[in-house]
């Protein structure tokens, strides 16, 4: 009943740790992985719009203006796509701050195009080193976040590494217990078997070496020693006293009759 009882629960254990591992390998392959790509991509759309922004400052350009609405549009989605999926704290705060140098970085823009359109003059130089500054800050956010996410996703994995070994040598031990159990138990069924078999050649021994029910003398019982078996001493004396007292009655039986015969001579 013990072993049924240790190896259920190993199954068992083994089953959710199983189940475990599949829930954490599933949310590393599916959302952690979908969450650092959504990044690059967040990445990718802020860096076209500070490119397209840059050509429009100098062009004056409206299909410049409006391939940096495009990619400003990527960027609103790809960061959506991930507070969609923010698993801390951490990363929604490095997202919330993200969000803030990008709409400075449109604050700063929109104010310049608004000059451009109205042919006013305006402190470019400023501008533009107001607008690096933000970018600069921006992009290191930005890196901040895909190290957040790598380091995510790295701890999962060795949450998997550590439950899979985990799993394996609990199920080692099960085995190695089950193991001895069952040899125990076996030689125990075996000692149990090999005792009546042995009572019952004993006692088959015994019935064998019981004397017969002879008419010419009497042999007296054997005597049982401390382990109910007769010794091969008392049995060979009386095979010696049977052979001799057949001996002496054949000799007395062969004297009377030689008697008679001289009496008549």
């Amino acid at each position: 009943m013990g072993i049924l009882f240790l190896s259920v629960a190993a199954c068992l254990y083994s089953i959710i740790q199983l189940g475990t591992l599949s829930q954490t390998a599933r949310s590393a392959l599916d959302g952690d992985q979908r969450m650092i790509s959504y990044q690059e991509g967040l990445t990718d759309a802020f860096l076209s719009e500070v490119r397209y922004g840059g050509k429009y400052i100098i062009t004056h350009t409206e299909d410049r203006h409006e391939q940096l609405r495009q990619f400003k549009n990527d960027f609103a989605r790809y960061l959506w796509q991930l507070k969609s999926l923010m698993q801390s704290d951490e990363i929604a705060a490095s997202l919330s701050r993200i969000e803030q140098f990008h709409l400075q970085y449109h604050e700063l823009f929109d104010r310049e195009v608004a000059y451009i359109r109205a042919n006013q003059t305006y402190a470019q130089s400023r501008y533009q080193q107001e607008r690096d500054k933000v970018f600069d800050s921006a992009l290191s956010e930005l890196e901040r976040l895909k190290t957040l996410l790598q380091s995510n996703l790295q701890d999962k994995l060795e949450g998997i590494d550590r439950a899979a070994r985990t799993a394996r040598q609990v199920a080692i031990l099960t085995t190695l217990i089950v193991t001895i159990l069952g040899t125990l138990f076996s030689l125990k069924i075996s000692r149990s078997i090999a005792v009546p078999l042995k009572q019952l050649e004993l006692s088959t021994a015994t019935d064998f070496a019981k004397p017969s029910d002879s008419p010419w003398i009497a042999i007296e019982q054997k005597e049982p020693n401390a382990t109910g078996i007769g010794s091969a001493k008392p049995m060979l004396r009386r095979l010696t006293t049977l052979v001799g007292n057949t001996l002496t009655i054949w000799s007395r039986s062969a004297l009377a009759k030689s008697l008679p015969t001289r009496k008549g001579e």
